[in-house]
This record gives C-alpha cells, structure tokens and sequence, in this order.
C-alpha cells in the first residue's frame, strides 16, 4: 500500500471539531487504521510526566468497533516510546479522506515500565453524555488494563495501580 495522506478530525462529545491534524496511512483493516503523524502542538505541552514536543513522532491507531484510539509517541531524534496516550472515545468513522473521532475526555496513559495513571476523571465525570456510554469507557479500561497487549506485545502492567474507581 502506498501512503496516502488523510485528515483526522477530533471532535468533542458533541460533534464538534475541536482540532485537525494530517497523518500517513500505514496501515488499514476494515475496523482499523494505522497512522504516522508528526506532534505538531504550539511548543512543548506535559501530560502528567510527558513532554510533548513539536517533531515527536505519534503512531496512532483508531477503530471503528472500540471506544478508544491509541496514540504511540516516540521521542522524535531517537524513535524511543515515551508512552502510549489512549483516548476514551467513541468508535471512529472512516472516510475516504479522514478519521473522525468524538473525544469522550476520559484518557488513559501508560508507560514503557507498565506503570499508567487515569486522566481527566472529573471531565469525563462531568460530561453529559449517557450513562451507558460512560459505563462502556470504563468497561473499556478494565478490558484495556487486564489485556495490556491490545497496546503492545509484551507491556505487563504493574500490580497495585489499579484505579480505585474500576475496582
């Protein structure tokens, strides 16, 4: 498959377009999508004990049959995984020319040594969105965090972190 560029879109709960990026198609299923994009942000941005910096290389995955999309960022100049950013969302819709993606806010991180943290709770709290949907991304982060190799082959997660709101 050559690459071909496609815009990805984020929207909010409400479908609104919130920002807008381009990425490469790398790789594609028909539930699937795989995309190299470049961090391009206004300057460095930390996430938890992430710096984002401008050129940071982002592999990003969506899927048209989960509630999230996972975002790997390498340290541009040395292709190092700093993490793997996962958004809560609601399944993403392929086009022809983009992935449209609605955010739900909740987002999970994790790192390269399995330690991960759960961001923005009091967001996701706060959205007005239906009960079922809010069940569903937390049901999806019970799935993601006892089967931590739908982010990579390998990743072991260490005990004892377990957010105490999905226990």
């Amino acid at each position: 498959m050559s690459l071909r560029t496609l815009n990805v879109i984020k929207e909010n709960y409400l479908g609104e377009t919130v920002f807008c990026w381009e990425g490469e198609l790398l790789a594609s299923t028909p539930a699937s999508r795989t995309l190299r994009a470049l961090f391009v942000g206004e300057g460095a941005a930390r996430v938890d004990k992430i710096l984002f910096v401008p050129g940071d290389l982002m592999i990003e995955r969506y899927y048209s049959d989960r509630w999230y999309n996972i975002f790997e960022l390498r340290k541009a100049t040395s292709k190092l995984v700093k993490c793997w950013y996962i958004n809560l969302s609601r399944p993403a819709l392929f086009e022809q020319t983009s992935i449209r993606w609605q955010d739900l806010a909740l987002d999970l991180i994790a790192y390269p040594n399995g330690k991960y943290r759960l961001l923005d709770e009091d967001a996701f709290d706060e959205l007005p969105i239906p009960s079922d949907e809010k069940t569903r991304c937390l049901e999806t982060v019970r799935k993601i965090l006892s089967e931590p190799e739908l982010i990579k082959p390998g990743l072991v997660f260490q005990p004892g972190r377990f957010p105490k709101r999905l226990a």
